[in-house]
């Protein structure tokens, strides 16, 4: 098998990639600029909702030329053992890692936004808001299209290189490594349901933390229930996918101590915090309940944030850092 042909295929790629990724990275950062000074003035918040459909089908767009992108890589990225010269597999990579999440995070808030039916008027601009800053965000620091995959490429670059080099001790452990990301990170089923109810969470969270902002700034007390309505959702999606996250980090960190990660622990927290929130409701005809019930919702929300901030500055399985 010539794996030298392979990582040329690669290269040929990544240049497709860029060429139709830069001009829509550019029109994603014009949009989002866009979207959010249309969210922030009030005498232009009447063309919201044409301007996050209009974010949202870029988005959408982009989604696309990654899904090709990544189907083509499905393709090209095969493992070969080098005792046997047998193909043991592809390697599936989704689109939601490395400098994809932000992205994805972009495009379900966006869509979650256009999807609002309850008190849409008041709740877009916010929504709108945080699509925008999330895909300034994935534009600026993630460069999907520009810099995809930086992690994994790099590996199966060094892959390659090991298995070229002639040294069967480096092949075999560099076989060894990417073998196991294959089976126990890329193309387990769990990285295909996990993280993307986490990130359906995150969106109904970020939903839920507008209506809050806006029933404190009101007082008008229908926000909080439109407020609870997606937080109910995203306590759903994130219990499934905590649940689901469970079984696949004993499996995948067998040795490891990974209950000690700062990323886990920071998204325990989160879910302690939001059912401390769904709890506090059973309560909300109490005098003066509403105000602990606004604060937990904000709290969360920005333990939210913090716990995706981890995965970048906190060492430790489950993180980048």
């Amino acid at each position: 098998m010539n794996l030298q042909g392979t990582a040329t295929a690669i290269g040929e790629l990544l240049v497709t990639l860029e060429t139709i990724g830069r001009p829509l990275e550019i029109a994603l950062l014009v949009a989002a600029v866009a979207v959010a000074a249309i969210a922030i003035v009030p005498a232009l918040r009447r063309w919201i909702g044409i301007a996050t459909a209009g974010l949202a089908l870029l988005l959408l767009a982009g989604e696309g030329v990654l899904a090709w992108f990544h189907w083509r890589l499905y393709d090209l990225t095969i493992v070969v053992s080098p005792e046997s010269g047998q193909i043991t597999g592809n390697v599936a990579v989704p689109l939601w890692v490395e400098s994809e999440k932000l992205y994805v995070w972009a495009l379900i808030v966006a869509v979650m936004g256009l999807l609002m039916r309850r008190h849409r008027d008041e709740l877009l601009p916010g929504v709108a808001l945080i699509a925008s800053l999330l895909t300034a965000g994935a534009v600026l620091w993630g460069h999907p299209f520009t810099e995809p995959l930086v992690q994994f490429l790099g590996q199966y670059a060094g892959y390659i290189g090991a298995m070229s080099s002639g040294d069967p001790q480096a092949a075999f452990s560099a076989y060894r490594g990417l073998e196991s990301a294959r089976q126990f990170y890329y193309n387990t089923w769990f990285m295909w349901v996990h993280p993307p109810l986490l990130f359906i969470s995150y969106g109904a969270f970020g939903v839920s933390f507008v209506a809050t902002i806006q029933m404190v700034r009101t007082k008008y007390s229908a926000f909080e229930e439109t407020a609870y309505r997606w937080a109910r959702l995203g306590y759903l999606s994130l219990t499934a996918g905590m649940l689901l996250g469970f079984p696949w980090a004993i499996l995948a960190w067998q040795g490891d101590a990974w209950w000690w990660s700062g990323k886990i622990n920071m998204s325990i927290m989160m879910w302690l915090l939001y059912t401390a929130y769904l709890h506090a409701r059973l309560y909300l005809r109490r005098r003066g309940m509403w105000r602990w019930v606004a604060a937990l919702a904000i709290l969360s929300f920005a333990i939210l944030l913090l716990t995706y901030l981890t995965t970048y500055i906190v060492p430790g399985a489950h993180s980048y850092a």
